[in-house]
């Protein structure tokens, strides 16, 4: 400890000057190239509620939004080597029972906007029809039941089941986005200059470390 204590009287100068310097030459190195971008469009949807499993449970999205039959309807110029690729960029995230993120990357922005945008304007079409026809079914045994003529005793059973019809209709929701389609720039632009201080200061006490320690350790063995 005695020898180690002279080392770094002797080199104390350096000891301390290294690590400022290293500091300082990472702080105001220059910024090395950004490595080749790419880009992740990304949106958020919440299912719809009208008794559809296939389109009103989240969990059961991936086996729609990834089947060849519905990938083709969407992209129909596209050959099977380009659905696949389409397919494993393309990332369903269920957050719960009625949410979903779905997000695609790709090399080109606006591409990468485009493929995600027809998936998701397929899905919601698809779900808008389904929605309508439950919508429609609902409001024709509405109008019926409402034109029926009944006895008095009847009446209560009529109300009550009006009541129940409109009520189912009132829960009834379409798909909505809930976080709208954007896309993000992936690219690595390297450390910034608050980091590569640091990393010289540290670089720079690891050397001060092998100049003080490391000849005396040796010297002893």
């Amino acid at each position: 400890m005695k020898r180690i204590a002279g080392r770094i009287k002797k080199y104390i100068v350096p000891i301390v000057a290294l690590p400022l310097v290293l500091g300082l030459f990472g702080y105001f190195m220059p910024k090395g190239a950004a490595a080749p971008a790419d880009y992740t469009a990304s949106v958020t949807i919440s299912t719809g509620n009208y008794g559809e499993s296939l389109y009103n449970n989240a969990k059961e999205v991936p086996l729609l939004l990834k089947n060849d039959p519905f990938l083709k309807e969407v992209f129909p110029d596209l050959d099977e080597e380009e659905l696949a690729s389409i397919k494993e960029e393309l990332v369903i995230d269920i957050r719960s029972d009625s949410l979903f993120n779905l997000s695609y990357t790709g090399p080109d922005k606006e591409q990468t906007l485009n493929v995600l945008e027809k998936i998701k304007d397929a899905y919601k079409k698809e779900d808008k029809k389904l929605f309508l026809k439950r919508d429609r079914v609902i409001e024709k045994n509405i109008k019926a039941l409402e034109g029926e003529t009944v006895s008095a005793d009847s009446k209560v059973d009529k109300q009550r089941f009006l009541y129940e019809l409109e009520t189912n209709r009132l829960d009834l929701k379409a798909a909505e986005e809930i976080e709208p389609l954007t896309a993000l720039d992936n690219v690595a632009g390297g450390m910034s200059p608050k980091k590569r201080a640091v990393l010289g200061v540290l670089i720079g006490l690891a050397l001060s470390f092998f100049i003080v320690v490391v000849p005396e350790v040796l010297k002893e063995r």
